[in-house]
């Protein structure tokens, strides 16, 4: 009786603990779940394109580059220039603009006309970017062809930039107008290639079964651990857009490894549900937890209790009950992997 008082004051005491634990981790009883081709892989050749150009930022209350930054007052003097005006860099006074790098990820198959967010960011002294006006910059990709031209007025979180503690990093919204076409090819030949983001072997396979399964023949194919390439059948072609919308729509068991995730500055342990724990017993003050082992009651004077199972879940869960604390619990884990004793990988954040 005094025992089972005991465990259930520690059961009480540390009810938020193992709640927190057990939403972590992932029961062993859940069945594993089917997952859409689309959200497991990336499609080889659909990819969006870095862009980048030097551009002024004009309009700027004495928060721009000053008068010593000689790149910003010929960037000015030469923009003037090209509008007809006759001045020279000693003539441009500094404050009121600044020379940026602008920034932006072109994304696949954009078409002329189509619009798109820029960052912009200081290259020179200025103090803050709020309230100033972009000029038209051409970006280029790395190709040396300009894809796109950016104008508008800088946002710096609110117009103002009240608050907000970087002032010289902003964003022209939909500033970016695409000049040049990309459209990547998907289809070589005829075949697409499904790049997994989760590299893995038994999901790959399953992949593979299951595009061939649906289609009803050979199409699919694993090249290596992280591709699958299928080749577009007979019926499809031409039609690219509906094979993919097809494939993408299929679902897959998918396959992971046994994985624990320790996050020591919060105290969070994270895990899958098939990480497995080897028969194993730990000691804490004058209480025992056997994992795996056989029966309870009492060894040596201490009182011995036993976790049902041999999942890193059920173990926790049985720790709580002793009054280990999160830290503690962190400790053991890593006794469990140097021991042997943890069939999975441990890995710290």
């Amino acid at each position: 009786m005094h025992m089972g008082n005991r465990l259930r004051k520690y059961i009480s005491i540390n009810a938020i603990i193992v709640f927190g634990f057990s939403v972590l981790g992932i029961s062993n009883s859940v069945q594993a779940q089917d997952v859409r081709i689309k959200d497991l892989v990336n499609v080889r050749g659909v990819r969006s394109n870095q862009l980048m150009g030097v551009g002024l930022v004009v309009g700027l209350n004495k928060s721009g580059d000053s008068a010593a930054s000689l790149s910003t007052n010929k960037a000015t003097a030469a923009m003037l220039q090209r509008m007809g005006l006759k001045v020279t860099d000693q003539q441009v006074t500094g404050g009121n603009a600044a020379l940026v790098m602008v920034t932006v990820d072109l994304p696949s198959f954009s078409r002329n006309g189509d619009h798109a967010s820029v960052r912009v960011s200081t290259l020179g002294d200025a103090k803050a970017l709020s309230g100033g006006i972009l000029m038209s910059t051409a970006l280029k990709g790395t190709d040396t062809q300009v894809y796109g031209m950016a104008q508008g007025p800088v946002v710096v979180g609110q117009a103002s930039g009240t608050g907000v503690q970087v002032q010289t990093v902003a964003t022209v919204p939909n500033g970016l107008t695409v000049e040049r076409e990309f459209v990547p090819v998907i289809d070589r030949d005829g075949v697409v290639t499904l790049s997994l983001i989760r590299p893995d072997f038994t999901t790959n396979r399953r992949m593979v079964e299951s595009i061939n399964k649906h289609f009803k023949g050979f199409f699919a194919n694993s090249v290596d651990i992280h591709a699958v390439s299928i080749e577009v059948p007979a019926i499809f072609s031409g039609r690219t857009v509906d094979f993919m919308s097809e494939v993408e729509g299929l679902k897959v068991v998918i396959d992971q490894k046994a994985v624990v995730v320790i996050n020591e500055r919060t105290g969070t342990i994270v895990m899958g549900g098939d990480v497995l724990v080897s028969p194993v017993t730990i000691a804490h003050g004058d209480l025992t937890i056997s994992v795996g082992g056989s029966g309870g009651g009492k060894k040596n004077g201490a009182s011995i209790v036993k976790v049902g199972g041999s999942s890193v879940s059920k173990l926790i869960e049985g720790l709580n009950a002793m009054g280990m604390k999160p830290t503690d619990l962190i400790g053991v884990m890593q006794a469990l992997q140097s021991a042997g004793a943890l069939q999975g990988e441990l890995q710290f954040m």
